[in-house]
């Protein structure tokens, strides 16, 4: 009799402690969804790391390489504009804002140019200018986050001040 007991008292104990010990192993293990989780929320997908250059821009530090890839691209746009005989009835003042995009692969393009109703009244060839330029540009770098190419969007803002 004792020794059937004792026989359950070990099964009882035994399982209690199978029981309690996958509790302490669930505790312990951080599940994958959580991790995933955490990291999502640790990352700022408002900035990048790496902002894109351009291949003269690539050796600057990268404050000046932010800088550097700016002129650049105002350079080449105030390049093609001002070989372009812009001839209009009144004198025109806008800030035209040119969105652009920057794919993972460097290409860039111009994907909405904004201005007053005026200015395209006055210079319907305009866009056609600024895009010409931009499609002109070679290749650029693709901005990084976290070592890896992203896509980037930005408006760059273009003042236009024409006289008649």
């Amino acid at each position: 009799m004792i020794f059937v007991l004792m026989k359950r008292l070990w099964t009882y104990c035994l399982l209690l402690f199978v029981c309690v010990s996958c509790d302490f192993i669930n505790g312990t293990v951080v599940k994958e969804e959580t991790i995933v989780a955490q990291e999502k929320q640790s990352i700022d997908l408002d900035t990048v790391d790496e902002f894109p250059s351009f291949a003269t821009c690539d050796q600057l530090e990268k404050e000046a390489q932010k800088i550097c890839f700016f002129e650049t691209l105002t350079n080449q746009i105030h390049e093609r504009l001002s070989q372009n005989n812009l001839v209009v009835v009144k004198t025109i003042h806008d800030t035209i804002q040119v969105e652009l995009q920057i794919d993972s692969l460097g290409f860039i393009k111009a994907s909405e140019i904004k201005k007053q109703e005026f200015t395209t009244s006055q210079l319907p060839t305009l866009d056609s200018l600024i895009r010409e330029s931009i499609n002109s540009l070679p290749k650029a770098s693709p901005a990084n986050k976290r070592g890896i190419p992203v896509a980037t969007k930005f408006v760059l803002p273009i003042i236009l001040n024409v006289e008649e």
